[in-house]
């Protein structure tokens, strides 16, 4: 019996309806393939960045350790004729000035150098471009989100391995380039900043075409997904400046939560869909560079460590000096960094601190940190080192790229208060080869602004036998005392901003009071009281005095006063 009004299909026409039913979107493979294939695109272009900064980096290496050092210039230079074969050094010193000494300013209290904004504009227009581009489907509708939302999800999720790696103490990068870990902090932080508003990209994109069917909140990884993108966003706002510094150490805490339910959530957003192996290999760098970081604690450790290496001496209310037993196995450059960990003040915490001195062959040497006493853990060691106090503390390092100092015919060394942990390594080594019969440069100049002439007495040991029996080398060390000039709160510490020349200076032949009384050390070394060095002047001077060479300008901070003159 049939139904009524019901409607009989012949079977050519039930043929026709399935496989009408089952016609291919003509745009589907096209939209697969472009989302496979960008993301390894977008990686080739970063690659050959890579290699390109990495060549150059090699290649500065190579023309440092073959440049000729020439002998010190007396007085003024002559200005002969312009050599065709300086200009292309001309050419790279042009271009580090524009790129790393011109400053945009950003707020009130931050700035970038060209090259920062330059890479942080580079970057996002990749990732974006190679996410939006070709998005026109072939019935002719521009931009449409079935192209481009995949594509933003899987460049974004392809870029993890960047951004992990960007923030890892171990850093191939820094091998790479030359740059120092902490200086690609920023690169990390900005990747993060540009992947986060990928990720929203990407969700915009789904959500505009509809999370239904096997797309719908119900499942797992959708709302994996959506946690992934508030905790970045959330690690984004925390990170920024004003709010990291306000409380670094809650910081530090929040960090490490937030980074870790992003990337797990990550993971399985991308795994929901078979696309695991995008998030996975940043999860293995995470754990190779904590565990390297682990492995060394252990080798560094001794029962020494245990049972307490290390004493502190209380320098005055702002500074302390930490000396530590070297462990047997540590290797460092001058002017390189370790963390230090010290269970006494704080279990968890590494806070990072440059190394006070050189290595010698000495096997009770030990290593000398100079702190400055701020909030925090430093202020907590500070009333610990009232009492005698003798602390465990384990040390995981070295890290950091200091400058190759070698082949300039001029290296000036700029500190205020305790940056002279920074440029003293750096003094004492270029010292230390020219003893050796292997001067690295024809002069150095080394200027240090303190606040109280007893501060002298830091470094005047380490002095007096660096100094002793030098003769290859020119060596000026400037002191200036700035007790009694006007200064802000904390200006004095290790940077020399506002540094006015116009306070009429005193100069003071150097004496025992002053911690240098020996005739053979104290004829390299100057004392000015109640002035700030003039950095313009003293750079201008001995750029007008340098015949031709390269002068080398490093230090713990360079002002703002210098930098604006780029």
């Amino acid at each position: 019996m049939r139904m009524p009004f019901a409607t009989t299909y012949s079977a050519n026409q039930l043929v026709d309806a399935i496989v009408a039913a089952q016609t291919v979107d003509p745009d589907r493979l096209i939209r697969i393939g472009r989302a496979a294939e960008y993301p390894k695109q977008v990686w080739y272009f970063i690659a050959s960045f890579v290699a390109l900064v990495s060549l150059c980096h090699f290649l500065s290496v190579i023309s440092t350790y073959t440049r000729t050092v020439k002998p010190a210039s007396k007085g003024i230079a002559p200005r002969g004729r312009i050599s065709l074969l300086q200009l292309p050094r001309a050419l790279v010193e042009l271009f580090r000035i524009v790129a790393f000494r011109c400053t945009i300013p950003i707020g009130q209290s931050h700035s970038l150098n060209v090259a920062e904004v330059f890479l942080t504009a580079a970057y996002m227009a990749v990732v974006l471009t190679w996410s939006l581009i070709n998005s026109t489907a072939t019935t002719g509708l521009k931009l449409d989100p079935k192209y481009w939302a995949n594509t933003a999800g899987n460049i974004a999720a392809s870029q993890l391995s960047l951004l992990v790696a960007l923030g890892m103490k171990n850093n191939i990068f820094s091998l790479l380039t030359g740059i120092s870990f902490d200086k690609l902090n920023y690169l990390h932080r900005m990747v993060a900043r540009v992947l986060c508003v990928l990720i929203w990209v990407h969700a915009g994109g789904r959500m505009k075409l509809g999370l239904a069917g096997a797309v719908t909140w119900n499942h797992p990884w959708v709302q994996c997904g959506l946690l992934a993108g508030v905790s970045l966003t959330l690690l984004s706002l925390v990170s920024i400046r004003p709010i990291r510094d306000a409380g670094y150490e809650v910081f530090k805490v929040v960090h490490l939560a937030l980074a870790c339910i992003f990337i797990l959530s990550a993971y399985f957003h991308s795994n929901g869909l078979g696309l695991g192996y995008y998030v996975w290999p940043s999860i293995l760098l995470w754990g190779l560079d904590r565990f390297l970081r682990a492995l060394r604690l252990l080798v560094f450790t001794s029962k020494a460590t245990l049972n307490g290496n290390a004493t502190v001496d209380v320098l005055s209310s702002h500074f302390l000096r930490l000396k530590v037993v070297k462990p047997k196995f540590l290797r460092w450059a001058p002017g390189q960094s370790v963390y230090l960990t010290i269970p006494g003040v704080s279990l968890i915490q590494a806070h990072p601190f440059t190394i006070s001195g050189v290595e010698t062959v000495d096997s009770e040497e030990k290593l000398v940190f100079l702190i400055r006493v701020r909030n925090g853990i430093t202020r907590r060691l500070l009333h610990k080192a009232q009492d005698s106090y003798k602390a465990a503390v384990f040390l995981d390092g070295p890290y950091s790229s200091p400058p190759l100092l070698r082949g300039h015919e001029t290296v000036i060394l700029i500190a205020g208060g305790s940056g002279v942990a920074f440029t003293l390594p750096l003094l004492l080594d270029v010292l230390r080869q020219c003893k050796a019969g292997k001067p690295p440069c024809s002069r150095v100049l080394f200027v240090w602004a303190i606040r109280d002439a007893n501060h002298i007495s830091w470094i005047s040991e380490l002095l007096h036998g660096a100094l002793d029996g030098v003769s290859n080398i020119e060596v000026d060390i400037y002191i200036y005392i700035t007790e009694g000039t006007q200064e802000a709160e904390g200006e004095w510490d290790d940077n020399l901003v506002n540094m006015d020349p116009e306070d009429k200076a005193e100069e003071l032949p150097t004496s025992s009071q002053a911690g240098i009384s020996d005739p053979n050390i104290s004829r390299f070394v100057t004392i000015s009281q109640r002035q700030r060095p003039d950095l313009t002047g003293i750079i201008d001077r001995e750029l007008n005095v340098c015949s031709g060479g390269t002068v080398s300008i490093n230090g713990s901070y360079l002002p703002r006063l210098i930098l604006d003159q780029c």
